[in-house]
C-alpha cells in the first residue's frame, strides 16, 4: 500500500478508530496507532463480495487489535472489577431465567446483584461481543468465513452459530476472529486454560452437530 493511499485510508476512518479507542482506558494516541493496524488489516482482507460496508467490516478488526493490545500491554490493565461483574451478570442471567422461566430484565438482574443498572450498561459496552451488523444488531460471525466456502455452507454455518448461547458465540468470536489464545481468554474470564480448551471443544462439537 502506497504511503498516500495509507494516509487517505486512515484519515477517512480516523473518527471510527477514535470512537472505538474511547471504549478503553489508556493513552489515546497509543490506542489510535494500534487501531490503525486493525484498519489496515481490514483493508487488506476486505472483499466487496461480503456485501458489507467497509466500516462495518473494519469495526471488529480495529476493536480486536486494541482489545488484544490492552490485554497484553503491562501498562494498560483490563478493569478487573468489570471482568468479574461480567461473569456475575452472566450467571445471574442464567439463574433468574431458570427461576422465572423467562428472560430477566436489567432491573431484576441489578436488584439480584445489588449493583446499579448503569454498571450493567458499562460492562456490556466494555466486555460484550461487539455488533457487526448495524441493521440487525447481531453478531454476524459467518460474514468473515473464508469466501471459498459455498453459499450453502455459509447458510448452514450462520444457522448453527445463531443457535449457540451468548457465551459460546463470545468464545468462538474471541478464538477465531480476534485470534485470542486460550490462555488470554482464561486470564480475561478468571478461569484456567484447561477449562477454556474443554469449553471450546464442546462448542465446536455443538456447531458440527448443528451442521
Amino acid at each position: 500500500m502506497e504511503n498516500l493511499e495509507l494516509k487517505e485510508l486512515i484519515t477517512s476512518n480516523q473518527n471510527l478508530i477514535y470512537s472505538i479507542a474511547l471504549k478503553f482506558k489508556g493513552d489515546m494516541e497509543d490506542l489510535f496507532q494500534v487501531g490503525c493496524i486493525g484498519l489496515i488489516n481490514a483493508y487488506k482482507n476486505y472483499d466487496s463480495r461480503f456485501n458489507t460496508k467497509f466500516t462495518t467490516y473494519a469495526y471488529p478488526y480495529i476493536f480486536g487489535e486494541i482489545y488484544k493490545y490492552v490485554l497484553q500491554n503491562k501498562n494498560i490493565k483490563v478493569n478487573q472489577e468489570l471482568a468479574k461483574l461480567s461473569m456475575a451478570i452472566s450467571k445471574a442471567h442464567d439463574f433468574l431465567s431458570q427461576k422465572y422461566g423467562r428472560e430477566p430484565s436489567d432491573l431484576e438482574i441489578s436488584a439480584f446483584l445489588e449493583v446499579p443498572i448503569y454498571k450493567l450498561t458499562e460492562v456490556r459496552n466494555t466486555m460484550e461481543v461487539i455488533s457487526l451488523d448495524d441493521e440487525k444488531n447481531d453478531v454476524n460471525l459467518y460474514q468473515f468465513i473464508p469466501s471459498e466456502l459455498i453459499n450453502e455452507d455459509l447458510i448452514l454455518l450462520k444457522d448453527a452459530i445463531s443457535k449457540l448461547e451468548r457465551e459460546e458465540r463470545d468464545l468462538i468470536l474471541k478464538r477465531y476472529f480476534y485470534n485470542m489464545t486460550q490462555s488470554e481468554i482464561a486470564k480475561l474470564n478468571g478461569i484456567n486454560q484447561v477449562k477454556v480448551s474443554r469449553e471450546e471443544g464442546k462448542v465446536l462439537s455443538k456447531l458440527r452437530s448443528y451442521m
